[in-house]
């Protein structure tokens, strides 16, 4: 799918305003678009696989849920798929992470309230044929917007106003 400047800036601000779950008139607003342009230009964007998700940002620490570990592990390049497919569905796996070559390739993040949940996780990976190379203790997330999304269409629509 070819991005336009409306395209790029509908992503941009969904990634920049990911908490404040912005209405379609705000984002309209915003660009200089109507509330039905971006409604249409959202499901475009889903239908072309482009936006894949809506997904909040948790502070699994302000949730009171204590354990936040992410697991390195190799899996065979060529079962990866299937593997990621498999491994996702574990409860308390909350995202994995595949990537592209070499060993260390599937990163697993797992939320669990106590230590014996991350215990099971862990005997599910195993079971999955994984290696797990070790865990780590996640402390804090930091995201941005990518920039290249829609800088141009909200600065030129900041600057006519």
């Amino acid at each position: 799918m070819n991005l336009d400047p409306t395209d790029r800036a509908v992503l941009y601000l969904l990634q920049e305003e990911s908490q404040t779950r912005l209405t379609h008139d705000e984002i309209g607003d915003r660009i200089g678009v109507s509330s039905s342009t971006v409604s249409n230009r959202l499901r475009e964007l889903k239908e072309t696989g482009v936006l894949q998700d809506y997904r909040p940002e948790i502070d699994y620490e302000a949730a009171e849920i204590p354990h936040h570990l992410l697991f390195i592990c190799t899996t065979p390049i060529a079962d990866r798929k299937a593997i990621c497919e498999r491994t996702i569905d574990i409860p308390g796996v909350v995202n994995v992470r595949e990537l592209l070559t070499g060993t260390r390739n599937l990163h697993v993040e797992v939320v669990a309230t106590d230590a014996s949940k991350i215990e099971t996780v862990t005997e599910e990976l195993d079971a999955l044929g994984l290696e797990i190379h070790g865990s780590e203790i996640l402390r804090s997330n930091y995201y941005q917007p990518f920039d290249q999304f829609g800088t141009e269409e909200l600065d030129s629509k900041t600057e006519s106003e």
